[in-house]
């Protein structure tokens, strides 16, 4: 069984309001939710409860039953026009009204103008779950079509002395390389990990690293100083203290690296 409709009436007159709630009364399927006496009473009203359907008068104070349902229109209720003025059937139906009753409102009638609204809402609600529905599968095409994101290295895993060492990235200030391997320096600590400084590099976040010297990465973040060396070159101090010469085909990127983490360039 269906769950009952709600109903609004909107009508200045009493006698109309009286008439509508003693039919509706009478119908198991609806649930009468009460009354409007104007326009302006019948937009707060439709927000505040949000019925189903309003029966809507057509000639109100304040505002009318088309500029009431003007004000409404977006995501609102069913409209079923009730009035004594058959000429505004035309311009109801444009307003998109589900109905147009004449008054006074024969009850065989009402019963099928609201079997009518009900339809109507089922179908706006089945439309706009296909709108939702529809959306869902482009966003689910767009992420697919779209190149997947570059997943860096988190940690390493290190063979120490019989046993497997885990080195978060996070924790690596610096890294050097020596022959076939690579020291990768973690505060006061070290660890040698069998790679190459190419293959190294493109596992790691290259905005936290920088490449200053063909056999040196660095962390960024973990840069204290930049200075002049008597050379006319640049040497990096990390934060630990170690200080490394940058290759002059690295100064410029390293100057421009570092101004970019807010650091001031060297005199």
């Amino acid at each position: 069984m269906m769950a009952p409709i709600s109903v609004l009436v909107a009508d200045d007159e009493p006698l109309a309001r009286r008439r509508l709630q003693l039919a509706l009364s009478q119908m198991s399927d609806v649930r009468f939710i009460g009354f409007a006496r104007d326009g302006g009473e019948t937009v707060e009203a439709i927000r505040a409860k949000t019925p189903d359907v309003v029966l809507l008068d057509v000639k109100m104070p304040v505002l009318d039953g088309f500029e009431v349902a003007d004000a409404v229109a977006d995501g609102g209720p069913e409209i079923v026009f009730v009035t004594a003025y058959d000429q505004f059937a035309v311009r109801a139906f444009e307003a998109h009204a589900v109905d147009y009753l004449l008054k006074p409102v024969e009850f065989d009638r009402l019963a099928l103008a609201l079997q009518r609204a009900r339809e109507s809402r089922v179908a706006r609600a089945a439309q706009s779950r296909v709108q939702e529905l529809t959306e869902v599968v482009e966003v689910l095409r767009a992420e697919t079509r779209a190149p997947p994101d570059k997943r860096f290295e988190k940690e390493f895993w290190i063979k120490d002395r019989g046993q497997w060492l885990r080195v978060p990235v996070e924790n690596i200030d610096w890294i050097e390389a020596e022959r076939d391997y690579m020291r990768l320096h973690c505060g006061a600590r070290s660890h040698l990990l069998r790679a190459t400084m190419a293959g190294l590099e493109s596992l790691l976040d290259p905005a936290e690293w920088s490449r200053i010297h063909r056999s040196v990465l660095v962390r960024r973040a973990r840069v204290a100083a930049v200075r002049r060396s008597p050379s006319g070159g640049l040497v990096v101090r990390m934060t630990g203290g170690a200080e490394t010469p940058v290759g002059r085909a690295y100064m410029q990127a390293v100057l421009r690296d570092l101004q970019g983490q807010g650091r001031p360039a060297t005199s």
